[in-house]
Order: C-alpha cells, then sequence, then structure tokens
C-alpha cells in the first residue's frame, strides 16, 4: 500500500473508488456500508499503483480465506484491511 494517507473524513461523492466503480455501492451496499467502505479505502490505497482490487464480494468476515493473491497475517500493519467473524471482537 505504497499510497496510504490517512483519511480522516467521509469520501466524496466523486470519489470513484466508494461511489461509482465500487460494486457494493452499484449493488445498493453503499456508504456507510462496511464493506463498502473496506474494499474502496483499499483499492484508494493502491491509487494508480493498482488495479481493481479481487477482494470478494460478499461478507468482509468472509475475505480473510477469499483466494484473492493479497498478502495476508497476523500481524497488524499501516493500509491492511482487519476482518473477523461477526460476533468475534
Amino acid at each position: 500500500m505504497a499510497n496510504f494517507v490517512q483519511r480522516t473524513e467521509a469520501p466524496a461523492s466523486d470519489n470513484s473508488y466508494y461511489y461509482a466503480n465500487n460494486p457494493f455501492y452499484a449493488s445498493g451496499y453503499g456508504l456507510p456500508n462496511c464493506t463498502c467502505y473496506a474494499w474502496g479505502r483499499f483499492w484508494e490505497c493502491q491509487g494508480s499503483q493498482g488495479s481493481r482490487p479481487t477482494l470478494s464480494l460478499n461478507n468482509a468476515e468472509d475475505w480473510y480465506n477469499h483466494a484473492d493473491g493479497y498478502e495476508r497475517g497476523q500481524t497488524p500493519r499501516v493500509g491492511a484491511v482487519i476482518c473477523w467473524r461477526k460476533g468475534n471482537v
């Protein structure tokens, strides 16, 4: 995630990572839905370096086991997406 910049405000409605090009938004699960935000934020952090993410289009709790080619691990780091099973905090 070479383009990581801390986000302190909600994305503007013209930000295509979260709106026009976001599959969650297109299917009626747009912001403030958490999967819409996480999917868009992942792509936003990749910026022009990355193509459209191949993250799962299911619930975010299913992302960890989705075969998409992205690294997985147990150690938090800047730019990472955290996911856990529903009910497990």
